[in-house]
């Protein structure tokens, strides 16, 4: 849906070089479910970044399945 509005407003060449990012409350736990969506190119991590621990494990996460595609 973001792309194809983007597309109609400015063009579609324009809207495949749209980078789509979550930004809602990305976790540890949940990060995998919002990386794997096909259309999503990242995410954007609040306070889960506050924890090293939990940050660190979001970067593998991300990695990984970005590592796949």
């Amino acid at each position: 849906l973001i792309r194809k509005i983007v597309g109609e407003m400015i063009g579609a060449g324009a809207a495949r070089k749209v980078r789509i990012l979550y930004g809602g409350s990305v976790k540890a736990d949940n990060v995998q479910s919002y990386v794997e969506l096909p259309l999503c190119d990242g995410v954007l991590v609040g306070g889960a970044s506050l924890d090293a621990e939990e940050f660190a494990h979001i970067v593998k996460v991300t990695a990984e399945v970005y590592g796949h595609r």
